[in-house]
């Protein structure tokens, strides 16, 4: 049997879609300038983490957030599709306060996006990217940035409870840290944010 792998998934820098309080779902939505400070101050908390290997997604806010990271180490990154964030369909664009209260992302999980994906859906992808990932990296620690929405679906399965969702709070940059043989898994961290710096609350 292999060894396990250590996967340190970060969820991209803030994004202008972030900004805006939209559900920007698989539109390209880049990296503020706050954005690219947290990504440093993400890649100086993890700099005495060695990894083997740095993946992103296509979408810009995962692919920047991750270039940062690897420019200080001089390493390639590799970009794993099945990790792009969520299709919700219709609601591409909707502000938060027009998705809340909906059954597609209530504290009950939800069932299916219209016009996107369903649950089942995004959690196969992002299963079977993680098996792939094992396989390719058996013993190795390996550094992923993604989405908020898939990486929050993966850690609820790994915790046990879909179709419900953890409800922790998870800030940008996040890093929560899940160990896999490729078919189980274990969440050793969750959503840590200490290295964030809060913006000024309005006054």
């Amino acid at each position: 049997m292999s060894e396990p792998t250590t996967l340190f998934f970060v969820r991209h820098g803030e994004s202008e879609a972030n900004v805006a309080h939209r559900f920007s779902g698989r539109t390209d939505s880049p990296l503020t300038d706050r954005g690219r400070e947290q990504a440093d101050a993400v890649a100086t908390a993890l700099e005495d983490t060695p990894f083997d290997r740095i993946i992103a997604t296509p979408l810009s806010r995962s692919l920047d957030t991750a270039l940062v990271i690897a420019r200080r180490r001089r390493m390639p990154v590799d970009v794993v599709r099945e990790l792009i964030e969520i299709d919700v369909g219709e609601k591409t664009g909707a502000t938060f306060d027009e998705i809340k209260g909906l059954p597609e992302w209530s504290d009950d999980g939800f069932v299916a996006w219209k016009g996107g994906e369903s649950l089942e859906q995004i959690l196969e992808r992002g299963l079977r990217a993680i098996r792939r990932i094992h396989r390719e990296s058996p013993g190795e620690t390996v550094l992923v940035i993604s989405h908020g929405g898939v990486t929050r679906i993966l850690v609820s399965h790994y915790l046990g409870i879909l179709p419900k969702l953890d409800a922790s709070r998870q800030t940008n940059t996040a890093v929560t840290v899940i160990v896999t043989d490729g078919d189980r898994g274990r969440v050793d961290r969750l959503f840590e944010s200490a290295h964030v710096a809060e913006p000024p609350q309005a006054r």
